[in-house]
């Protein structure tokens, strides 16, 4: 079956149609035409996968990666392209909105981490992903260009020492990396020890001027350059002064808090996961900082806590399930002036929005390339109450 791609909607999938019947299928840039294969009917399309291109798009390029529909299924479409796709995308989930569009300085080896699986093929072992949508399938790997060298050369040296020592248990291994530092660290699953290669506890990175430790199993963005910028424009809506309150919700190992408390009279930090606080109370003391609050707990719980401490700043960056009903029924309820949501899930931000907005106004809407060659979106909203 041939159809021409219209449009590619989040989070990826190629749009067509054929007698009047929506196809969505695995790749095609808009414009082109494809020779797909129906996989299977739903109540209101059909997914397919592209098996042939039969015309070519001009933002056709060639992928670096031979499993890149595994880790970066965008591969195949030039940078340029790439983002404006995902503003297309962004504009259909944001209806009216201002968006603006802001590059990742670096598109290749940009990822400071990289989870794999080890797997056997007639005794001997293998790194691989999973197949999307299979916890049995998976694709062999040697090396991934979305992270550095460095990381692949840990790769390369971790699975020949799996094989030389038949170290039969171990089926995963994630590696960090530090994009200031360049150090790396390990850690496997289930844990083993593996002397011949060097490995730290944590590692330290740098943004916005601050030091942050991070721990195996510590959250930290992936993408270093473009966090740099998003700080930035977290600085632009904090009044000069140091007169306010700036409460970072979800704070992890202090990130925002940390990198904006020069900004700020006081930070107060809620955070839930003991490998996160563990290792933003090291910040804290890393970086000298004295006027962070840490309230240790669930954010939904918490807040309505908090609400009556005089919050003049409110940032958010919820997991993609976004963020409880509850708690933005509160936010809606306090008196916070502003707030800077970064979101990984248009589709969850866009429903925390249309709560949000009965109290607040969406002023900017910024689409950050935090992931380069995939459909993921990081978009941070700025929202001033009406």
């Amino acid at each position: 079956m041939e159809i021409t791609i219209e449009k590619i909607i989040y989070p990826g999938k190629s749009l067509g149609l054929n007698n009047a019947k929506t196809i969505l299928t695995d790749e095609g840039i808009p414009g082109e035409i494809v020779e797909i294969i129906p996989l299977k009917e739903k109540k209101n399309y059909i997914d397919a996968k592209t098996i042939k291109i039969i015309k070519l798009s001009p933002y056709r390029i060639s992928p670096k990666c031979a499993h890149y529909k595994i880790c970066s299924p965008y591969q195949y479409i030039d940078y340029k392209t790439q983002l404006a796709i995902k503003e297309s995308q962004l504009k259909e989930i944001f209806p009216g909105m201002p968006i603006s569009i802001i590059p990742s300085p670096e598109i290749w080896a940009y990822r400071n981490k990289i989870k794999l699986n080890v797997i056997w093929k007639d005794k001997k072992a293998f790194l691989a992903y999973h197949i999307p949508e299979s916890r049995q399938e998976f694709i062999q790997i040697d090396s991934c260009d979305l992270v550095s060298e460095n990381i692949n050369k840990l790769l390369a040296s971790f699975i020949s020492i799996v094989n030389q020592e038949n170290l039969t248990s171990i089926k995963e291994i994630e590696v960090k990396e530090s994009y200031t530092a360049k150090k790396l660290m390990f850690t496997t699953k289930p844990f083993i020890k593996i002397e011949k290669i060097q490995n730290n506890p944590y590692i330290e990175e740098t943004a916005a001027g601050k030091t942050f430790r991070i721990g195996p199993e510590s959250f930290f963005q992936v993408n270093v350059p473009i966090l740099e910028i998003a700080l930035k424009e977290m600085q632009k809506p904090i009044s000069p002064g140091k007169k306010e309150t700036i409460a970072d919700l979800y704070c992890g190992v202090g990130t925002f808090g940390i990198a904006l408390s020069d900004f700020a009279e006081k930070i107060i930090g809620i955070e839930s996961e003991p490998a996160n606080i563990s290792f933003l109370k090291t910040n804290l003391k890393l970086n000298k900082i004295e006027n962070f609050h840490l309230y240790e707990g669930d954010c939904e719980k918490l807040f309505p806590m908090l609400m009556n401490k005089g919050i003049d700043i409110l940032i958010l960056d919820p997991p993609r399930k976004g963020l409880d009903n509850m708690l933005c029924q509160n936010i809606t309820l306090s008196s916070i002036k502003k707030i800077l949501y970064l979101s990984c899930n248009p589709s969850t931000l866009s429903r925390d929005l249309k709560i949000l907005s009965r109290s607040y106004a969406v002023k900017t809407l910024q689409l950050l390339d935090f992931f380069p060659h995939t459909p993921h979106i990081e978009t941070l909203a700025m929202l001033e109450k009406k």
